[in-house]
């Protein structure tokens, strides 16, 4: 028997499976374990500048002169104004710059920080910071000391008016760790190793922001789809739109949510700290096991993050007025109030939201008035993601359509012209579609993104009324098909999504 710390507490074993027994840990997620640090020291490579706009970072790239006199001198831009503010630049100073002088033209590139002297006069030195490609360069051969790598969007604000209040090297020194990323629970162990099988965070942002990342995390894991050495990303939700609300620094240990651009409702977690940007709205903390977000690059992470989620659509009545008498809520029923009755409406939505007010509102609808269905992920991927996202399922247990058109046999819902733009064919039908399977107009026909259902079966057209060539079958009601058969043009049909 070896002793070894798990999750910050002292255990004993002969291997991994043994002292990670009643720890928080979902199976064949990452383990981490850190078998020793050392601490070397090397020479600076990074600079924080604060502003009386904020901050930045600059990283040092080259190795020259230039940064030699850099490193010896930065002190000297404290408290030095914003000397210009033009299309191209942004220069600090002056300060006396005493380097060799060259009159030929220097081409540098838009984020570049150069050092430079103005009228080839050594007392007018500046730094200067690159917004835009230029070959109009002049004073030093070869100026560039690095990169501006954070604070982009505070150099926008900058005027003369402002000035540099600090400049700190940052790293001058950094552990060197030894350590192991995991999911093979017979590793033996040795005397002293700390080992992590969960971080936990709290999470106090945006009540929509929040909710977001509540629902992703709901099965208890992180998936790491994405990683740099600053952050992790979980890409399920991508795509999902999000309020910008709360841009604040994005710390070590930051969760934000990115809530515009090509990687909308993407969470990350921030290994490196950034200074604060509109596209990531920041909804809270890692707490505990930042070493698990360190060393897992690929992979799932067990996570705990609070608050619960307070949101019950999908559950029974009596099932919610369990989770809210825990949190001493006030639950009033709606709709069918049975305990058997299925909640399909929850006000207020977001747990936050509950949690201050208080008190929460559930509708419930009898069991054999919602529509259970099972959706198609292995053969339609592209088609399932449209599907969630336009019904809700993405982020809510009950999702929802509102019937657009019925005829005969077939029922067409509403469809969301935005998300269906990327509707590729997939899952088409080449010979007959049964009665009860769902089908989606893909790209083939203008008015893509249709959903429908047939009662019966077809050996011509899809549950939309198109060809199958322009048909993507997503998934397949499972029970209470009547439901639909009873549906009126303008009714909202309440989904449930059966999971293997």
């Amino acid at each position: 028997m070896v002793k070894v710390f798990v999750n910050n507490r002292e255990k004993e074993g002969k291997i991994l499976r043994d002292v990670i027994e009643g720890e928080p840990y979902i199976e064949g997620s990452n383990i981490v374990i850190v078998k020793g640090v050392k601490k070397e020291v090397k020479r600076s490579r990074k600079y924080k500048i604060t502003t009386t706009k904020g901050m930045m970072i600059v990283a040092i790239t080259e190795d020259s002169k230039v940064v030699d006199f850099w490193d010896r001198n930065y002190k000297k831009f404290i408290n030095k104004n914003v000397r210009w503010r033009g299309i191209a630049d942004v220069a600090f100073g002056p300060i006396t710059i005493d380097l060799e002088m060259s009159n030929k033209p220097q081409r540098v590139k838009k984020w570049d920080v150069i050092l430079s002297i103005s009228g080839f006069d050594r007392n007018e030195g500046h730094l200067v910071f690159i917004k835009r490609d230029t070959t109009e360069i002049y004073g030093i051969e070869n100026p560039k000391i690095g990169i501006l790598i954070g604070g982009k969007r505070v150099l926008s604000r900058l005027t003369p008016e402002d000035k540099i209040l600090s400049i700190e090297p940052l790293r001058e020194s950094r552990e060197i760790v030894d350590y192991l990323t995991t999911r093979d629970l017979d590793v033996e162990l040795e005397e002293g190793w700390k080992i992590w099988t969960y971080c936990e965070g709290k999470l106090e942002g945006p009540p929509q922001a929040v909710e977001h990342v509540l629902a992703l995390v709901e099965g208890g894991y992180l998936e790491i789809g994405q990683h740099t050495n600053t952050f992790v990303a979980d890409c399920r939700l991508k795509g999902l739109e999000i309020e910008g609300e709360n841009i604040e620094e994005r710390f070590r240990g930051a969760i934000t949510v990115r809530n515009t651009g090509d990687g909308v409702g993407k969470v990350y977690i921030y290994r490196e700290g950034r200074t604060s940007t509109p596209s990531h709205t920041v909804v809270g903390r890692i707490t505990g096991g930042m070493e698990l977000v360190d060393f897992s690059d690929e992979g799932v992470i067990t996570v705990n993050l609070k608050p619960e989620r307070l949101n019950v659509l999908g559950m029974t009545q009596a099932e919610a007025s369990q989770v809210f008498s825990r949190y001493g809520i006030e639950h009033r029923r709606e709709g069918d109030k049975e305990d058997d009755a299925i909640v399909v409406e929850q006000i207020p939505e977001y747990t936050l939201e509950v949690l201050e007010s208080k008190e929460v509102t559930t509708k419930g609808l009898s069991p054999d008035k919602i529509l259970f269905i099972e959706i198609f992920d292995d053969k339609a991927p592209r088609t399932a993601w449209y599907f969630r996202k336009t019904t809700g399922l993405t982020i809510r247990r009950i999702g929802k359509l509102k019937v657009y058109f019925k005829v005969g046999d077939m029922v067409i819902f509403e469809r969301n012209e935005r998300y269906a733009r990327g509707l590729l064919p997939e899952n088409t039908p080449s010979d007959r579609v049964e009665g009860g399977y769902i089908g989606v107009t893909n790209m083939v026909r203008k008015l893509k993104g249709y959903i429908g259902v047939r009662f019966s079966p077809n050996e011509k057209y899809g549950p939309t009324g198109e060809t199958f060539e322009a048909t993507n079958i997503v998934g397949r009601v499972v029970k209470n098909l009547e439901v639909l058969k009873r549906a009126k043009v303008g009714d909202e049909v309440y989904i449930f999504e059966v999971r293997s």
